[in-house]
């Protein structure tokens, strides 16, 4: 039988008056005097979890039972020695003392609490695993006390001990708050009292030698006690090493503190250096040294380091960080395990273990009084941490459990709405999170880690027989995975955007740079788990005969990797089901269908997971169809949601519904008998919500199947009630009722529906198509068209809401003087609706006559329908723009139209507004400039095709205009739209850019917002509105570029009578499509191919070409560039420039089974004719009906948007294909790379944004890499001219960076700071500059060594590819890859081929100051003398020379004593060299008079004092004396 009903059989076990106080937990009686005596073993069983108050309800939860243990005692609590009397009872004794009474107690006395007796293991004791594996604070143990004879070592006089933090000569480890706790044994004192190191205070002041002392001695005795348990625990004896320990410890104690330091110095002179630093290592590990932090956070215990537990932060991989801030952000992560929290969510504070909040030390008195606060229910007295609320969910009494996950949930709300609240700007300043109570984006990613392994706790309490457990569970797991944030982001999109796809919402990395593709970051994204870990039952004929099936910590570490495929991997989906299939109460279901539908816009994996779940969508869509559902609920609006997202993911998951009739259920309130707008205002506010919200839904599922090509022919069943929605309100009802958003949400749906049937017609003028059916049906094709004769009465009713000075609220924008925030929502809402109408009209235009930039070709159309005209009309007329003066100003009749404009009513929205606002407004705007683009391009059509043009009586002025173009007459409301935009766009990128935090789009493993990222990162708002802000600037730029005929490129291009300060130049443009390249997102590949047409029009280009003169005559280059560009090569770098960048960064990864499209193209192939013209018809009749889409969602993983900031690099790293993987020519690559080369010093020389934010380490490894395969960028002389001026500039740019951090070092260091510190401090900061390795990719030496290869290979001493490969040697480059570019030039025997120092890129000072301290590059140096290898290098005044002179030089007569053992070693060496060749005599010479100045007495003194040290390193050779007393002799001494 189990251990509860066992007790219950003994005796005691039915004990009446234990059964009577274990029911009744919340008595309020006070503590009888028998049970302020009781022991504390007997409190176990009887403890009342905090968060109930005493004057808790009835409907509380009553245990009949004991709790579950797990439940009261947690890792960071209280603990107390053991009780004397209890010491030496058996097993027995103790199982009978646990079945006493455990509910009396003492409230206060702190002998009164302790923690549960644990059966006395006599072989193996594993009571303290926690403090092995580092996870909680040292703990009793529990077994039999230690022999008297070992006691000695664990009493601590608590008059001598203290600890002093900041003691850098101490060199121990800093106990940061932890107080230890080490039994008192028998010490005197009375039984169970307890010694905690902390709490030890000293009782008199200490000379720093005493406290040294003390503290070696206090550190000692704890790590004796911690070596005592680790040889328990292997069953030996530590009796040797402890009379060792206490003889060396008597030893100091008696020696001074110059004793100490004279000893030391001793020691250290006598071993090798490289000995001395792997002890000192090693004597940090073993004390637990906080050196050590960044490498091992653990214990020093190397042999437990397999048992202890994954970390936060162990899901972020460590090579993917950049700096130091993958440190700060694994110590501000990791700082969350001792945080505790209230069980409203707030932070109360990070306490570690007895410690308080204030710093006050908690007392043995205290601590009685603090336990008996968390028991009786007092949350502010310590509080829950994540790890606790977590364990607390498997406690044995349901009321528990609820409280768990109702903390879990109000932790991980707060830290959503936290995060929400942060600004994106955090992302790129240096944040201080000193104040840690606000460090809510390391509580969410520390949450979600896989330290709590939150997933499988939920994932059991999923499965809880008790319904509020059940339901409190499908809340948190909610919060989990973001769902209010993420459909608020989604709801934003639908609105604002018209392509209609969604983005998954999957966790995702970048791809490991590789060397092929020159190293540059921003590769492939990747989900972060693989899709085959979502379903591992997929595989599972494989892992059978492997014997290798899924285990549960393989769902655990999944979950770590990726939240939702956790659950789904857990089998999340089935109960989910089973719950839904048993009625659940209108709550819980709605948490249901949101999990559903956060988990299927997961990826498209985790959408066949909900497809091919049995049952599941069969439930859902039982929900919307059940009986008298008239009353709508949330739950049924999700569950159309849950539809249209699985719909969008594939064209035949639709077609399913539509086949199987889901969307009919899904439907089915349209097909109720129409009622009319009145009936819907008195149905109430709630009720219209409910209904707004249950339609906008079903339309968007309808508008999903519309572009898959399904489902149009419903528009007659669902007409009479969608035309309610189609015409402006007249009635004030609306307003009145204050249900006009709802109202405006359906109506903006019902035109996006209306849109999408457009983009189903056919075009208008092909005959041969309009004889067909609508309705095309084949084997493998199944499209429908919509019918002509259905869109003039659309248009008719879409003309209506283009009368703007007849909605309300949108009126007053149009007038400057009524303008103001009052009523912006309700003005944004209809906004919105005017703006879904134009699309719609817009869809209906580009069916007359499609964009000739789609397909390169233009239309020509015989005659155009009467409502075109009326479109343009309704345009001009209805103050959505001001016309122009100069075309207004030769007639009065234009005045009428020049008094409104809805353009700068816009843009006051988009300056004064919200995000909402402003979004709704940039939409209007971009819409509005599609519409008037299409109606310019159908009128002028027809202008050109037919005889009969517009008559002008027809239409009176405003006909003229028309014909005149719309785009024309709106140039002053464009310019200043355009002077709006460009300071936003330029900056909102910089921004954007630093969203992707450690190479992932977020810290954390959530989905969508869930990842983490400050704001939102990419699934915020701000970032879809900065996406429009630059998609609305390259429609801008177009406009302007077909208005005038070609691209503005002066500042007087534009009449400054009409603008001021508006010009539009290059160099905007140039700087917009940059940030607008660097802005846009997945999905927004069309965007980027604008932009980058933009960016290399051949115009930008000469532009450019113009500015590299002009900035190269202001640098002192050897020679002025004379070369100049011809028109063809301009169209060649246009050319080459724009497919290379496309297929760079644009391509998506796609799998290799597309075999059927293939064959399915090459049975056309036959039916086209042969003959020239019958092409050429055939190509004019192509695409009558547009092509239904396959999928309507866009993947994170397989491509590469948003762009790295250094993306402009990757034509100059072109050139660099040593294994041939490129498919194009060599011809082309040669070209991409001097194009590359001309573009990049063209951005330099305007100082284009991304040029000047992208890091100088990205721009000199661009330039290796450009020539580390192939010299023919330098063969050619515009070029080389190129290349060398690029040196140039990047080298004054390290020059100022070196001035700036040595101007940051010559402030002088306060006096407290360690000197160890300090000269680690500037050894990192000096490192920032070029840190290759680190920045780069961790084996950037393997690429040095291939171009060093190249270098002696094919270079002949070419100056240029020598002074790249110099920068190498930069003393502000890392010292591994300094050490693998000076080995591999001395093994290959080129140093000579290296220039002249004051030849090299940057000042020489970089490259000589500071002094060599790196032992492995000074003995490179040596070996590089000795072996000859510098012997060419003297004669050709190489720099290598130089350089070896100079800091062998320097570290021989100028180091510390230190290093003596190798500054001997050196000075033999050479000198041994000098013995055997002779003609090493000047380079010897040279060495000893190395920066020895021209005064002769300092200089005669400083001879002598080096000829001394180099004596003193022969060390009594005398034939290397000899040769010193010979070298002295040359010299003239």
């Amino acid at each position: 039988m189990d251990a509860p009903t066992k007790r219950r059989h003994q005796p005691g076990g039915a004990n009446p008056t234990r059964r009577k106080v274990v029911e009744e937990p919340f008595h309020p009686a006070a503590p009888t005097p028998t049970a302020a005596a009781a022991p504390p073993s007997r409190l176990v069983g009887a403890i009342v979890e905090k968060g109930f108050s005493a004057a808790a309800p009835s409907s509380a939860p009553r245990p009949s039972v004991l709790p579950f243990p797990v439940a009261r005692h947690r890792s960071h609590g209280p603990h107390w020695g053991p009780v004397a009397k209890g010491a030496g009872k058996d097993g027995a004794e103790e199982e009978d003392e646990m079945d006493m009474d455990e509910t009396d107690y003492q409230p206060v006395a702190a002998a009164a609490a302790g923690p549960v007796r644990r059966k006395e293991k006599k072989d193996m004791d594993f009571s303290r695993w926690r403090e092995f594996v580092g996870d909680a604070p040292p703990k009793r143990r529990q077994g039999k006390p230690a022999q008297p004879k070992k006691q000695s070592e664990q009493n601590i006089d608590a008059g001598a001990v203290t600890l002093k933090a900041g003691a850098a000569s101490a060199g121990e480890r800093e106990l940061e708050g932890v107080s230890m706790q080490i039994d008192s044994g028998n010490a005197k004192g009375p039984p169970g009292t307890v010694i905690s190191v902390s709490d030890v205070v000293s009782q008199k002041r200490m000379n720093q030698a005493e406290s040294r002392v003390e503290l070696v001695k206090t550190s000692e005795v704890i790590n004796s006690a911690l070596q005592g348990e680790r040889m328990e625990l292997d069953g030996g004896d530590s009796s040797m090493e402890a009379e060792i320990n206490a003889e060396n410890m008597a030893r100091l104690a008696g020696m001074s503190a110059g004793e100490i330091a004279e000893a030391q110095a001793e020691i250290i002179n006598k071993i090798n250096p490289a000995l001395v630093e792997i002890l000192r290592r090693r004597g940090r590990e073993k004390s637990g040294g906080t050196k050590g932090v960044g490498k091992d956070k653990g214990v020093g215990n190397p042999g437990l380091q397999k048992a202890k537990r994954a970390t936060a932060g162990d899901w972020l991989m460590a090579n993917e960080h950049n700096g130091g801030s993958w440190k700060v952000w694994s110590e501000r992560v990791e700082r969350i395990r001792s945080c505790r929290f209230t069980l409203d969510g707030d932070i109360l504070g990070f306490q570690s273990y007895q410690e308080q909040q204030d710093g006050k030390k908690a007392h043995a008195e205290n601590v009685g009084e603090r336990d008996f606060l968390r028991t009786e229910g007092d949350p502010a007295a310590v509080g829950y941490t994540i790890n606790e609320a977590v364990a607390l969910t498997r406690s044995m009494v349901p009321g528990q459990r609820v409280l768990a996950l109702q903390l879990l949930a109000s932790i991980l709300n707060r830290a959503l709405q936290s995060i929400h609240k942060m600004d994106l700007l955090d992302n790129v300043k240096e944040m201080d999170f000193s104040d840690q109570f606000h460090d809510w984006q390391a509580v969410w990613a520390y949450a979600l880690g896989p330290e709590p392994e939150l997933v499988l706790s939920l994932r059991m309490s999923l499965d809880d027989n008790h319904d509020s457990v059940v339901l409190s569970c499908a809340k948190l797991i909610n919060v989990m995975l973001s769902f209010e944030f993420n459909e608020s982001y989604f709801e934003t999109s639908e609105r604002v955007t018209d392509h209609g796809k969604y983005i998954c919402t999957a966790p995702v990395f970048r791809s490991k740079p590789d060397l092929e593709g020159g190293f540059l970051e921003g590769g492939f994204w990747k989900y972060n788990t693989k899709p085959s870990n979502i379903l591992p039952q997929c595989g599972d004929d494989e892992e059978d005969k492997g014997d290798e099936k899924p285990t549960i910590q393989d769902d655990v570490v999944v979950s770590g990797q990726d939240v939702a495929a956790g659950f789904i991997r857990m089998g999340i989906l089935p109960r989910i089901c089973f719950l839904l299939e048993m009625d659940p109460p209108p709550v819980l279901e709605d948490y249901l269908v949101s999990m559903l539908v956060a988990l299927a816009r997961h990826s498209p994996q985790s959408a066949d997971a909900v497809l091919n779940c049995p049952r599941l969508i069969q439930n859902v869509t039982k929900l919307l169809t059940k009986q008298g559902s008239m009353e709508i609920r949330s739950s049924q609006i999700k569950g159309v949601t849950l539809l249209n997202v699985l719909s969008k993911y594939n064209r035949q998951i639709c077609l399913n519904f539509v086949n199987r009739g889901v969307f009919q259920q899904a439907m089915w309130h349209w097909y109720r008998k129409a009622g009319t707008l009145e009936d819907w205002v008195r149905s109430g506010k709630q009720q219209c919500k409910l209904s707004s919200a249950m339609m906008v839904e079903q339309l968007r599922f309808w508008r999903s199947c519309i572009s898959y090509g399904f489902c149009i022919t419903h528009f007659a069943d669902l007409f009479p009630i969608l035309c309610l929605w189609l015409s402006p309100f007249t009635d004030k009802a609306l307003s009145e009722h204050n249900v006009l958003v709802e109202f405006s949400s359906v109506a903006r749906e019902s035109y996006l529906v209306l849109g999408a049937l457009a983009q189903r017609l056919p075009l208008l003028h092909l005959v041969e198509q309009l004889a067909k059916p609508d309705v095309e049906v084949s084997a493998s094709n199944y499209v429908e068209t919509w019918s002509w004769s259905h869109v003039v009465p659309m248009v008719d009713l879409a003309l209506s809401w283009l009368r703007l000075n007849d909605i309300p609220y949108v009126c007053s924008l149009i007038s400057s003087q009524n303008r103001n925030t009052k009523h912006m929502l309700e003005a944004s809402s209809l906004i919105l609706v005017i703006a879904s109408v134009l699309g719609m009209l817009n869809s209906v235009l580009e069916r007359i006559s499609p964009d000739a930039t789609s397909d390169g070709r233009s239309y020509s159309l015989p005659w155009i329908p009467d409502f075109v005209p009326k479109i343009g009309l309704s345009i001009i007329g209805n103050g959505f723009f001001s016309i122009s003066g100069t075309v207004a100003s030769g007639d009065l009749d234009h005045q009428s139209f020049c008094s409104t404009s809805l353009v700068q009513g816009l843009c006051y929205m988009r300056c004064h507004g919200n995000i909402d606002i402003s979004l709704s407004s940039i939409n209007c705007l971009q819409r509005l400039m599609q519409l008037s683009a299409s109606v310019d391009r159908v009128i002028q059509g027809a202008t050109k095709s037919c005889s009969e043009h517009l008559n002008e009586s027809k239409t009176g002025v405003a006909g003229k205009l028309l014909g005149e173009g719309i785009s024309n007459l709106w140039c002053d409301d464009l310019l200043h739209l355009l002077t709006l935009l460009l300071p936003i766009v330029s900056s909102q990128w910089p921004i954007l850019r630093n969203i992707e935090v450690f190479g992932r789009g977020g810290p954390a493993p959530g989905v969508g917002f869930g990842w983490g990222a400050c704001g939102g990162g990419f699934w915020s708002r701000k970032c879809l509105l900065a996406q429009l802000d630059s998609q609305l600037t390259l429609d801008l730029f177009k406009s302007f570029s077909s208005e005038l005929g070609g691209p503005v490129t002066l500042n007087n291009g534009v009449n400054s009578d009409n603008v001021t300060n508006t010009a539009v130049t290059a160099s905007d443009r140039i700087g917009s499509s940059l940030g607008v390249s660097s802005i846009a997102g997945p999905g927004q590949i069309s965007v980027v191919e604008k932009a980058f047409d933009i960016l290399f029009e051949p115009s930008n280009l000469k532009y450019l070409k113009s500015s590299i003169h002009k900035f190269a005559s202001h640098m002192e280059l050897p020679k002025p560039f004379e070369w100049d560009i011809t028109e063809d090569e301009y169209l060649l770098f246009s050319s080459v420039l724009n497919s290379h960048f496309r297929s760079r960064w644009l391509s998506i990864k796609e799998k290799h089974s597309k075999k059927k499209a293939g064959n399915n193209n090459s049975t056309n192939v036959p039916k086209i004719p042969e003959t020239l013209e019958t092409i050429q018809e055939e190509t004019e009749l192509a695409e009558p009906v547009n092509e239904p889409l396959s999928t309507l969602v866009v993947e994170w993983a397989h491509q590469r948007l948003p762009l790295p900031v250094h993306w402009i690099l990757s034509a100059v790293c072109c050139i660099d294909d040593p294994k041939g993987i490129l498919s194009t020519s060599a011809n082309y690559i040669f070209d991409v790379s001097r194009a590359g080369l001309i573009f990049l010093l063209g951005l330099e020389a305007i100082s284009a944004a991304p040029c000047l934010h992208a890091h100088l380490i990205w721009k000199m490894h661009a330039l290796s890499v450009s020539v580390r395969s192939s010299m023919d960028l330098l063969q050619e002389d515009r070029s080389r001219d190129i290349f060398y001026a690029l040196q140039e500039l990047y080298g004054q740019h390290l020059d100022k960076l070196c001035q700036k951090c040595n101007r940051s070092h010559s402030v002088k260091e306060d006096e407290s700071v360690g000197v160890a510190n300090l000269e680690v401090r500037e050894e990192i900061a000096r490192l920032e500059i070029l840190r290759f390795q680190q920045k780069v990719h961790g084996s950037y030496t393997t690429f040095v060594e291939s171009l060093v290869e190249q270098f002696a290979a094919v270079s002949y001493g070419d100056i240029i590819f020598g002074r790249q490969v110099t920068i190498y040697l930069h003393r502000t480059v890392e010292s591994d890859v300094r050490l693998a570019a000076w080995n591999a030039l001395s093994n290959a025997y080129v140093l000579e081929l290296l220039p002249p120092l004051d030849k090299c890129v940057g000042n020489s000072e970089g490259y000589l100051e500071p002094l060599e301290d790196d032992e492995k590059i000074l003995e490179s140096y040596a070996k590089s003398w000795t072996s000859g290898a510098l012997d060419k290098a003297v004669q050709r005044d190489s720099m290598a020379f130089t350089l070896v002179k100079h800091h062998l030089s320097g570290f021989a007569f100028q180091c510390s004593a230190s290093s003596k053992t190798l500054r001997y070693k050196v000075v033999k060496s050479l000198l041994r060299c000098y013995t055997l060749k002779r003609h090493h005599e000047a380079m010897l010479k040279s060495f000893v008079l190395q920066g020895i100045t021209q005064e002769s007495e300092r200089s005669s003194n400083e001879l002598d004092r080096r000829f001394q040290i180099l004596k003193d390193a022969c060390e009594m050779n005398s034939s290397l004396l000899a040769e010193v007393q010979r070298l002295k002799a040359s010299i003239g001494q």
